[in-house]
């Protein structure tokens, strides 16, 4: 496939400067698109599928929860 010219000579993105960056450091863990590179704790996973079960299954208020409100 051609990428158009004028598409090829876009410059690349900060975050992207970011993304690679993080790469070349010991001991971070990037976030940034919401891939971690290890396997999601079992406890995190549990409280998922509780929460789903449950009928937790749409965002909150913008707010946030009532009961984790400070």
């Amino acid at each position: 496939m051609k990428i158009a010219s004028h598409i090829a000579e876009l410059p690349k993105s900060g975050i992207r400067d970011f993304f690679e960056l993080v790469t070349t450091m010991d001991d971070v863990l990037s976030l940034g698109v919401g891939e971690p590179d290890f396997t999601t704790p079992w406890g995190i996973r549990e409280s998922a599928i509780y929460a789903l079960e449950s009928g937790h299954t749409s965002y909150t208020s913008n707010l946030g929860l009532r009961t984790l409100r400070v």
